[in-house]
């Protein structure tokens, strides 16, 4: 399938297409694509960052410029795959946890406007480190929130209840993991947000 299609597919689950979601757990070719999907924002904002710093290319291996673009994309991937776990463990949902996967890769398409504030940092219109980029994220994390509720319901068959109770199991996972993430790529000076 065509880059645009694929896009298309991802907006599609962002607006929750039900259907749209089960094609994609179930396709081959969408975990590559949800992979890309996932990778795109740290790729572009490590670069943005690096332009936008003095020491320039030089300067994005730094553990402080790399991992804190890295870490939410890592979390967001390790996140997807222990609520699917939970939810199947705990809920008796599907024993599909890539399938799950793919849905959030895809959903994380939404994470795609955290490169707007990198972008206004290089043209010195803010510090995509500060509230800029907080604001961002967290209507990105907002929205792939609300995806992971219905996609709870969809894929792993659970209630509104159920599904509730593990979107806010996801949020604690998330802040552990980004935690622990944090304090061993970067160090006692990472924060969340």
């Amino acid at each position: 399938m065509s880059l645009v299609n694929e896009i298309k597919d991802a907006v599609a689950i962002l607006k929750i297409n039900k259907p749209k979601m089960g094609d994609v757990s179930r396709r081959q070719d969408s975990l590559k694509w949800g992979i890309i999907f996932l990778s795109v924002p740290p790729v572009i904002n490590v670069v943005l960052s690096a332009i936008a710093f003095p020491d320039g290319f030089s300067g994005i291996f730094s553990r402080y410029v790399l991992w804190p673009v890295v870490i939410p994309a890592l979390s967001f991937a390790a996140t997807s795959f222990l609520v699917s776990y939970a939810a199947e463990r705990g809920f008796h949902g599907q024993k599909d946890h890539v399938g799950f996967f793919k849905i959030m890769a895809y959903a994380s398409i939404s994470l795609w406007i955290t490169i707007i504030p990198f972008l206004l940092m290089v043209l010195n219109f803010g510090d995509a480190y500060g509230s800029l980029g907080e604001i961002f994220y967290l209507v990105a994390s907002a929205l792939a929130m609300f995806v992971m509720y219905n996609a709870l319901m969809e894929h792993h068959k659970l209630t509104k209840e159920n599904a509730i109770i593990v979107v806010v199991a996801a949020v604690v996972i998330y802040v552990v993991v980004s935690s622990i993430l944090g304090n061993i790529l970067v160090g006692s000076g990472y924060r969340l947000i």
